[in-house]
């Protein structure tokens, strides 16, 4: 232990390990309150695999079927084809952000929308990995009634709620990964089974020409570019990514942008997932192409006992990483807006809770609203931080100031977030609306935000605010942890500050951020 002096503050108590007592709470809630230090990184194919948990959902073979049968096969293609590249290289921006700064989608987002108004990105996503979560669950649930005929669709909501919970308590620091790379070789094989069963009972490529049920004539915009469009309301990956590439190793970066979250991801995620859930639902369920559990029907037709298998494997994988984040998230919210810490791992029960509760609400009836909603929120977060390391190079390196006490509340890029995410739903909504442009409503609130925004940021988002700074009276800031005064726990001097109201004693991040609640 060492202590920094100045003749005017208080006394640094710091040290040049890890706080013991730090890394022992931190292995359930992954920092998900601070800054991740570079010693609590973890290794490439540990991370990998817990973010590649995203793989296996059914809701992407779903997003596959649903855009072939609206548009036409080859419409969908295309579509697909340009969300992996869109997605492939955004993403790389928000993995080489995470990486290099260590800080989860809501810190980084606070020098955009404020210390109180960043919570409402950790809102967003908390309410919509339940959402997928609920549609998983559900979709597992009518799996397993499909052999149950005389069973209430409820009772197999609370088994799975109840039977899942167990799997979900995993964190990236502990047994997630070891659970994903277990089942993700049991996915592929069922994925490939499936996908072979189906051609030898139905030879051809008669899906290939597959024209979809909405007729050219009725279309506001061409099939691909409304599949595409479709497509945007996936944007809440982003935001994971950067929660998920907060946690990789220096030394492991190059790796990761060329693997983890980049192209093969997004080529496995949209382009395989997507044609699969194609050619099955056009290939066993031609009558019926845009049943809403058309891909269950369809995996549990071609594979019988199998399939069922199969969607158990996939929901565990996706549910893993969809409760860690409503968790986690949830967990962001409550520090910030009310200052109060619980235990990740307790979130997980409640999440397991409200997510059975909506299992009630029949998902699947508004399922295509939520997608539209949400895509409209995420593309204007999407579009906001975009421009923002565009225009400001100086925090593109490890990242812009979070800490609490040196932002506003507010800001008025929260303004613009809010308004250009209300014009989408609007036009979204709005009977009034011409057709195209209501097709495009993420489109439109992409030109609202990013001009917006970038006019915000030159003449009404002021600096951070100055002050006596933990970061300027150590050597190395990044590797050096100082105590809290109110915690009493030591963190690492990248998220520390001087508390004005404790005579500019150190604090916390976390601490910080309650205190203002």
């Amino acid at each position: 232990m060492s202590a920094a002096n100045s003749p005017l503050l208080p006394v640094l108590r710091t040290r040049s390990t890890d706080d013991p007592d730090v890394v022992a709470e931190q292995r359930a809630d992954d920092y998900s309150n601070h800054l991740v230090p570079v010693t609590a990184r973890v290794g490439r194919w540990q991370l990998t695999m817990s973010f590649w948990s995203l793989l296996s959902a059914m809701v992407w073979l779903f997003y596959g079927a649903l855009v072939g049968s609206l548009y036409g096969t080859r419409d969908a293609l295309i579509a697909i084809a340009v969300s992996v590249a869109s997605y492939s290289l955004i993403n790389a921006v928000f993995a080489r952000w995470g990486m290099r700064s260590g800080l989860n989608s809501t810190l980084l987002s606070r020098r955009m929308f404020g210390a109180y108004g960043a919570s409402l990105t950790a809102l967003l996503i908390a309410a919509n990995t339940t959402y997928y979560a609920v549609f998983e669950s559900s979709t597992l649930a009518v799996a397993f009634q499909h052999y149950t005929p005389g069973w209430d669709i409820r009772v197999w909501y609370a088994i799975v709620a109840v039977c899942m919970l167990p799997l979900m308590l995993g964190s990236v620091q502990t047994w997630m990964a070891r659970l994903n790379s277990i089942l993700l070789p049991l996915y592929v094989a069922g994925i490939v089974a499936a996908v072979v069963v189906a051609a030898v009972r139905v030879p051809g490529t008669a899906w290939l020409g597959f024209a979809g049920v909405v007729p050219d004539q009725a279309r506001a915009l061409p099939g691909w570019l409304l599949g595409a469009i479709l497509y945007m309301g996936i944007y809440l990956t982003m935001p994971t990514t950067v929660d998920f590439a907060r946690l990789a190793r220096p030394a492991d970066r190059k790796f990761h942008r060329r693997v983890t979250f980049t192209w093969p991801f997004y080529v496995w995620l949209f382009a395989v997932n997507g044609v699969v859930g194609i050619f099955l639902v056009r290939t066993v369920l031609p009558q019926d192409p845009t049943a809403e559990t058309g891909v269950v029907q369809a995996l549990l037709a071609t594979l019988g006992v199998g399939g069922l298998v199969l969607i158990v494997v996939s929901q565990t994988r996706i549910n893993s990483l969809n409760y860690y984040q409503a968790s986690s998230n949830l967990r962001r919210v409550l520090n910030t807006v009310f200052g109060v810490r619980i235990h990740r791992l307790v979130l997980v029960v409640v999440v397991t809770g409200l997510a059975f509760l909506m299992m009630l609400t029949d998902v699947f009836s508004y399922l295509q609203r939520a997608l539209a909603w949400q895509g409209v929120f995420f593309v204007s977060w999407v579009s906001i931080m975009v421009t923002h390391y565009a225009l400001v190079p100086s925090d593109r390196a490890r990242g812009p100031e979070f800490r609490a006490r040196r932002l506003p509340a507010v800001t008025w890029g929260l303004g613009i977030w809010v308004l250009s995410s209300a014009v989408g739903i609007l036009l979204t909504e709005a009977t009034w609306v011409v057709p195209w442009l209501k097709a495009a409503a993420p489109l439109a609130a992409v030109v609202v935000s990013v001009p917006g925004y970038a006019l915000v940021l030159k003449t009404r988002t002021g600096m951070p605010r100055s002050g006596p700074d933990p970061r300027l009276e150590v050597a190395d800031p990044g590797g050096t942890w100082l105590e809290c005064h109110r915690c009493e726990k030591s963190y690492v001097v990248l998220e520390m500050d001087r508390d004005p109201n404790a005579r500019n004693a150190p604090i916390c991040d976390a601490c910080a951020t309650a205190r203002r609640s």
